[in-house]
């Protein structure tokens, strides 16, 4: 028997199943009303166990769905009205528990928090006698924990309104990034808006999953201090099990570990970037023990540089770290180069998500006026205040504030102006109130109340029950830290600006003395703020000694950015006879940042002003600084004048440790400019010095110099040894930085000798090198040989991401040497996929560029594959000059690889326009057969012999077989097109894969039109 469907009824249980299926609240509403308990009560047939089951699970699914929904869109109390229905089905199920622990302390009732753990307590003894799950318990703990962090302050009361479609997007994101996709979500929108409210929502309802949150903000006034936001990461989160080795770099930032581990040993100092990656290893494995993780960082706008150079690292596409970092940004206010340039490596990474928060719309505006002053005004003059504050959550909530205590309720009035409503707040505290409100504000950033009682010279007590009540107002807001800051930095700007210029200035005096006698012995962390608040206090002299210690806690730390700005304060602060060191430290700290031009301007400076007030040693030392910095620019002539003086004052004083920098400095020059006996005369000179100490670094170097000589003069066997020689140096005094870049030289060496497969590893280990010391150029660099290993084989589709990604990073830092390389690689790839006015612009403008720096190697490689281009192009006298051009410089270089191909293109390009002869053509290439005896040259010019006369089956052969058999042993596609032209047989050869670190990187085919203008505005 059946239900005949085709009669009218209507059946309850039909309608909750079909209800029960859907998605939508009012679907799942409709379900949760329809069920009244189990089917058909009173009865006990044995059919109706069964469906009663089904159906009463049915339900709870149900209320799950309804749970999930109403959480999601921050409807906590409805919420909790079904999570409590949940329970009631299941007293003993300890996930509802938790569930419902968790959206009580979303809704801001930790009261309800405690008694639904106590009652799971009681439940489980009475009924299992068992205690709740660790689970349970730490979920409970680090509610109770986060409950009693006021971050939200002035807000907390307030519900949030809108922002659906943003917080699915939130919630998206940090599904994304609990799989193992690290990336930042922006908000980003206007003062007020409410970014930083929508990022605390987000983290309370994180941390209600018991996961663990940081919170940091960066402040305007001291957004010169180098890692204050990661330093408040590191503090707000307890210290895992560590390795001492990671404890000693952790001290860098955390100098408090020195006291709790007394052996801990000090940090070696950061000289150079790549050093950079064990300290932020260790901060990433401090920040990353406990994951997923979830970071805040406020007002990102202003950040120092070198926490945005963290976070890239943090965030970079190869990791997998369950990372969320969330931070603000003000559209309405100024955001330095850093900050974009680091948005926009990002954006290229796809690690970024960004939010425009606009204002809230009029419903949402009515809402939030209701939740504060009532439904009734609402209706009343929502609209009015709609369109005064344009639907701005700041000004909306100041001005109900304002009204709210103002001395008269009984009139409504709106302020046009947000700092009028906050103003006229502020003006109704105690004079006690508005002197410390205006101190906090000088401060700039969150403060101790200890340590506002040491300012003030007060009992912390007193100050403490002062914040209290400011708290109450909704002006302060107290951090789960202790520390006490402003709701909003509006309030704290219109704080700030209270007092008159003498009064401020008094207030900053009162800090910086205030910050010396709190931080008594351990003033180098706070150091630089001493000093900007001496400053701000007229007191500039007194700041001198605290910049100069700021200055050198930042150089320990690598941090050249803030540094540089130390150094010029201490330059505009300190008279003209003093600034001497200064002058050469910020030329130092300049070229770390690789910008040469403002390093020329530091020691140009130096020179002009030294007088007779420096000694010879010095000036000597600043000539090679500025001849240094010169011959980075590719002004050789100027640069060779500065070394050259230093060079005959050091030989004057038999000054070795000035001759070894002047020495390597000028062997660097001149391999640059191609004058190689040059670079062996210097090499020969070094070597003629006696043993100075501590100079195997420079040593170093300058053994690389001579490997990559003898590679260009295609002296691969005596370039191995010197690179070994360098290696073993390096793998002595464990300098990454030079195995790396040996490592490159090799894999060059390698891929000329046609051992690709080696040549490969090498590329491999530089990539993994580069990337593990954070050598940004390094790393570009192996991707740009990668390129060269995939052009070299045909598999040009692999080739040009790998150019193309070398190509870009290098314009961004502007070493314009290696843009010049790629776009030649580019070009060669362009010509042999036969785009030839693409393979014609590419190649012009690299010519150009090594024109502009006169770097001749490279541009006589390029003006090589220009005048094939040419030859193609049918314009053979233009092929002959190019040619011609190109073998002068092969000539002046010893390069015997590019005389040998320059020769064999002239002369078959002559012989097509008839300036020699069939006779006199082959005459010379017989003649270098007999010169040039290595395989690759002779195959090189049988395959051209056997183009003159094609019908010669014994030029055929010949050519056939030493091609072929160079093929076999590489892959490479120009013997595999001989080869093909000869009627050999030869199979595709295979590449290897691209490394996984490579194909993260290298995803753009094409340059970028900004690329290429950046190009075009420097060579021109």
């Amino acid at each position: 028997m059946h239900w005949r469907q085709e009669l009218p009824f209507y059946s309850d249980v039909f309608e909750f199943e079909q209800a029960a299926q859907g998605n939508t609240l009012y679907e799942l509403r409709k379900a949760e009303e329809l069920y009244r308990g189990e089917l058909l009560p009173g009865f006990y047939e044995e059919w109706l166990d069964a469906k009663r089951e089904l159906l009463e699970q049915t339900y709870l699914n149900v209320l799950d769905k309804l749970i999930s929904i109403l959480e999601s869109q921050r409807d906590y109390a409805s919420a909790l009205l079904f999570a409590n229905k949940l329970l009631v089905r299941n007293k003993e199920r300890e996930e509802t528990y938790r569930i419902l622990m968790r959206l009580y302390a979303l809704n801001k009732d930790m009261a309800g928090v405690a008694q639904m753990y106590e009652q799971l307590s009681r439940v489980l003894e009475a009924e299992l006698e068992i205690a709740p799950a660790e689970e349970t318990v730490q979920l409970y703990e680090t509610l109770m924990r986060n409950g009693s962090d006021h971050t939200a302050g002035g807000y907390s009361q307030t519900p949030l309104f809108g922002r659906t479609a943003e917080w699915e997007t939130m919630l998206s994101v940090w599904q994304q990034a609990k799989a193992g996709r690290t990336s930042l979500l922006l908000l980003k929108g206007e003062a007020g808006i409410g970014k930083t409210r929508l990022a605390l929502e987000f983290k309370e309802w994180v941390e209600s999953r018991g996961i663990r949150t940081a919170f940091a903000g960066c402040y305007p006034t001291v957004r010169s201090l180098s890692y204050t936001p990661v330093t408040s990461w590191l503090r707000s989160i307890p210290l895992p099990q560590m390795n001492v080795v990671w404890l000693s770099e952790l001290a860098r930032l955390l100098p408090e570990l020195f006291e709790r581990f007394p052996n801990l040993p000090m940090p070696t100092p950061i000289q150079e970037s790549w050093q950079l990656n064990k300290w932020y290893e260790a901060i990433e494995r401090m920040l990353l023990a406990e994951q997923p993780l979830l970071l805040c960082l406020d007002d990102i706008q202003w950040s120092d540089k070198e926490t945005l150079q963290l976070l890239a690292y943090l965030l970079h596409s190869g990791s997998k770290a369950k990372l969320l970092v969330i931070a603000t940004m003000r559209t309405d206010e100024y955001a330095d180069d850093a900050l974009g340039h680091f948005v926009a490596g990002l954006r290229i990474e796809r690690t970024i998500t960004e939010i425009e928060l606009a204002p809230l719309n009029e419903n949402d505006t009515k809402r939030l006026m209701a939740a504060m002053v009532g439904i009734p005004l609402a209706e009343l003059n929502s609209s009015g205040l709609y369109a005064e504050t344009g639907g701005n959550p700041l000004f909306i909530v100041e001005t109900m504030r304002e009204w709210q205590t103002g001395r008269s309720q009984s009139d409504f009035r709106l302020s046009p102006l947000v700092k009028s409503v906050i103003e006229s707040r502020l003006s109704r505290l105690s004079q006690e109130s508005l002197q410390l409100i205006s101190a906090v504000a000088a401060v700039g950033r969150p403060v101790l109340p200890e340590f506002m009682a040491v300012v003030f010279d007060r009992k912390e007590e007193t100050v403490l029950d002062n914040m209290e009540q400011l708290v109450q107002l909704k002006i302060m807001q107290e951090f789960g830290d202790k520390q006490y800051s402003f709701t909003h930095d509006l309030v704290r700007s219109v704080a700030y600006h209270l007092k008159n210029d003498s009064r401020r200035r008094r207030d900053h005096k009162q800090i910086a003395q205030g910050l010396v006698a709190f931080h008594d012995g351990k003033l180098e962390p706070v150091a630089a703020e001493i000093a900007y608040h001496l400053e701000l206090a007229g007191m500039g002299g007194e700041a001198v000694p605290y910049y100069e210690m700021a200055a050198s806690a930042a150089e320990k730390m690598y941090a050249n950015e803030t540094r540089i700005n130390y150094y010029r304060k201490l330059c505009l602060l300190l008279p003209p006879e003093q600034i001497l060191p200064y002058l050469m430290k910020l030329g130092e700290a300049w070229i770390l940042v690789g910008d040469w031009v403002e390093a020329e301007k530091s020691y140009r400076q130096w020179l002009e002003r030294s007088g007779n007030s420096a000694t010879l040693r010095e000036r000597s030392l600043c000539d090679v600084a500025l001849g240094n910095c010169l011959r980075l620019q590719g002004n050789y002539e100027e640069a060779s004048v500065h070394l050259e003086r230093a060079q005959r004052c050091f030989e004057l004083m038999e000054d070795h440790s000035g001759l070894t920098f002047v020495y390597t400095t000028l062997g660097i020059l001149h391999y640059y400019k191609g004058n190689y006996d040059k670079v062996l005369e210097y090499l020969k000179k070094r070597t003629e010095l006696s043993d100075v100490d501590n100079q195997s670094r420079e040593d170093c170097r300058f053994l690389g110099v001579i490997g990559h000589l003898f590679y260009d003069q295609c002296q691969y066997d005596q370039a191995i040894f010197w690179i070994k020689k360098q290696i073993s140096i390096a793998t002595d005094n464990k300098d990454k930085y030079s195995i790396e870049q040996a490592m490159g030289v090799l894999s060059m060496i390698y891929m000329d000798m046609d051992e690709m497969d080696r040549a490969f590893e090498f590329i491999a280990d530089k990539m993994e090198i580069s990337s593990s010391i954070g050598d940004r150029m390094g790393f570009a660099n192996a991707l740009g040989m990668l390129g060269r290993y995939y052009w070299y084989l045909g598999h040009h589709a692999q080739a040009t991401p790998c150019f193309v990604f070398c190509l870009e990073e290098a314009v961004a830092i502007n070493d314009w040497r290696v843009a010049a390389i790629m776009l030649s690689y580019e070009g060669r790839s362009r010509l042999a996929r036969h785009r030839l006015e693409e393979a014609d612009l590419l190649l012009e403008r690299s010519i150009r560029l090594f024109q502009k720096l006169r770097t001749p190697y490279f541009e006589c490689e390029t003006l090589y594959y220009m005048s094939l281009l040419r030859q193609r192009q049918n314009r053979y006298e233009s092929a002959v000059e190019t040619a011609e051009e190109a073998l002068q410089l092969a000539n002046r270089l010893k390069r015997k690889d590019m005389e040998v191909s320059l020769q064999v293109l002239l002369t078959q390009v002559e012989t097509v326009i008839g300036r020699i002869s069939y006779e006199e053509a082959m005459n010379l290439l017989e003649r270098m057969l007999e010169q040039y005896p290595d395989p690759q040259e002779q195959a090189s010019i049988r395959y051209a012999m056997w183009k003159l006369n094609p019908e010669s089956q014994e030029q055929q052969a010949a050519g056939r077989l030493l091609n072929e058999e160079l093929y076999r042993k590489s892959g490479k596609q120009l013997y595999f097109d001989r080869c093909r032209e000869l009627n050999g047989s030869c199979p595709a050869a295979m590449a290897r894969p691209m490394p996984p670190l490579a194909a993260e990187a290298a995803r753009a085919d094409k340059v970028s039109p900004e690329t290429l203008e950046q190009i075009d505005r420097y060579s021109t």
